[in-house]
């Protein structure tokens, strides 16, 4: 029995690569390209993963709207402002209301985007189990979606996640539209 020297190439080529923390996990932002085939990653997750991962979708692009429209004041005033727990825009719930004051949505929108948090909402926070297709989550389904009064589709999963992608690329298509502008403030 001979003894082969162990392969440590994949070893060798990790080392000195820091591991991202769980903070950088969550700051990972999507490219435009990504929301196009999110779609599919919310259809082949559980209900519960998929209304978690369609609201952190709709959350994060909601938060590149909003930096695309607010002057620059850099990295790191701006992350105070949107990261950690005194941050004035760290929940779903500000961004949703700062959207709005911003102009980057109107009502309409604004009942969807706050249809898709109390959605989230409820399956992040729910201890039992719970699918799209719950009575109590139609009331929000149908202000996410209002077509689906009188509709015969009856994937909930599916109206849900196709209504978070479709959220979640009209605020990135802002982000691009109204990004990189220059925005001088004016003193009354």
């Amino acid at each position: 029995m001979t003894n082969k020297p162990k392969d440590r190439s994949t070893h060798q080529a990790a080392r000195g690569k820091k591991l991202p923390s769980i903070h950088d996990l969550t700051c990972e932002k999507p490219e435009i390209g990504d929301v196009k085939e999110y779609l599919k990653t919310l259809m082949e997750v559980d209900d519960r993963s998929c209304a978690i991962m369609g609201g952190a979708l709709v959350e994060e692009c909601l938060e590149i709207a909003i930096r695309c429209r607010i002057l620059d004041p850099g990295k790191t005033i701006a992350d105070g402002w949107f990261r950690g727990p005194n941050a004035p825009f760290g929940t779903f719930s500000a961004k949703i209301q700062m959207g709005l004051a911003l102009a980057i949505y109107g009502p309409q929108n604004h009942g969807r985007i706050l249809a898709v948090k109390d959605i989230r909402n409820a399956f992040a926070h729910r201890f039992l189990p719970l699918d799209f297709d719950h009575p109590a989550l139609m009331a929000s389904l149908h202000k996410f979606a209002p077509f689906l009064k009188g509709s015969t589709e009856t994937n909930m999963k599916l109206i849900f996640a196709t209504g978070c992608v479709v959220q979640a690329r009209s605020l990135m298509e802002d982000a691009v539209e109204n990004g990189g502008k220059v925005m001088t403030p004016s003193v009354p």
